[in-house]
């Protein structure tokens, strides 16, 4: 996997920059169609042969990489396949409104190795290694246990624990909650995907991320918490609303080693848009290693 992990990034780059064309034109739809041709070619230009395992295409009836698709110059005709995880547009209203965080994201792992479902959405628990040296939470406990947790792990009073929440009609009642025990909240309009990393950052202010969010982005989430050496579980929603008891963490979402890419296409707390010069487009991009631990963050200048 070390051997392409730059193609990884150009993957990502190329898919931001598409997508980037289409900021502010308020047409979504349009917006993911040009990140995902992008992606796609750009996949099936490196020297490797790999199938998507998770994509966003059938839940946004958009434009899609299709699970079960194969992708890579060697497609079909190498033993050695990749499984990856894709979202080439995680944030499409923000992308089509000009609002911030959204990403091209990709991750990567050996066959066979990265969860699958055909459900849509997961109830999601994601936080960073400074609780996790101190403390293993559960996202079955209830929210004031959790919370307690934290507070000790991390020596901060409740009231300065904060707590990242897609702002949905779906968390009200969470939002009460967390309001009652007398956190912080910082609701997000979309893409989680940020937030669960900034909860492994340690001066970034989120201490944990919670609550229902897309399926294929908590695919990715893991492999970029598994990188970071944090923590992700997650119960998955069924089509009929009710949530499944099962609990999966890291090693049920990705076995083994994996790898995560993300490039920016709007500026947001993680990384910086996609900006036009006179020498051309200039990106912003993460690459991670879960075996090396390694954080590489990529100016890239494209040239015109």
């Amino acid at each position: 996997m070390k051997d392409i992990h730059l193609e990884v990034v150009r993957v990502t780059e190329a898919a931001a920059i598409a997508a980037a064309s289409w900021i502010g034109s308020g047409d979504k739809k349009a917006a993911d169609k040009a990140a995902t041709e992008a992606m796609r070619e750009r996949l099936n230009t490196i020297d490797f042969a790999a199938r998507i395992i998770i994509g966003e295409g059938i839940k946004d009836q958009s434009a899609g990489l299709f699970a079960g698709e194969n992708v890579g110059k060697f497609a079909g005709k190498s033993q050695k396949v990749y499984d990856i995880a894709v979202d080439p547009v995680e944030g499409t209203r923000p992308t089509a409104n000009s609002g911030p965080e959204a990403l091209s994201v990709l991750a990567v792992a050996e066959k066979d190795a990265l969860f699958s479902t055909h459900e849509f959405y997961m109830n999601k628990l994601a936080y960073g290694p400074q609780i996790l040296q101190k403390t293993k939470l559960s996202i079955t406990d209830p929210m004031k246990r959790t919370i307690d947790l934290v507070s000790k792990a991390t020596g901060k009073n409740v009231h300065n624990i904060v707590v990242c929440v897609l702002d949905r009609p779906r968390h009200d009642k969470l939002i009460a909650e967390l309001r009652g025990i007398g956190v912080r909240i910082k609701l997000i309009q979309d893409c989680d995907v940020s937030a669960a990393i900034a909860s492994c950052q340690s001066d970034s202010g989120i201490d944990l991320l919670c609550g229902v969010g897309g399926a294929p982005e908590g695919v990715i989430t893991a492999c970029a918490i598994k990188c970071l050496r944090g923590d992700f579980q997650a119960q998955i929603i069924k089509a009929d609303g009710k949530l499944e008891p099962k609990v999966y963490d890291l090693e049920d979402f990705v076995k083994g080693p994996c790898a995560f890419a993300a490039t920016g296409i709007t500026n947001g707390s993680l990384l910086r848009g996609v900006r036009y010069t006179s020498e051309g487009p200039v990106t912003g991009s993460v690459f991670m290693r879960s075996l090396s631990g390694t954080v590489r963050w990529i100016t890239s200048y494209h040239g015109n």
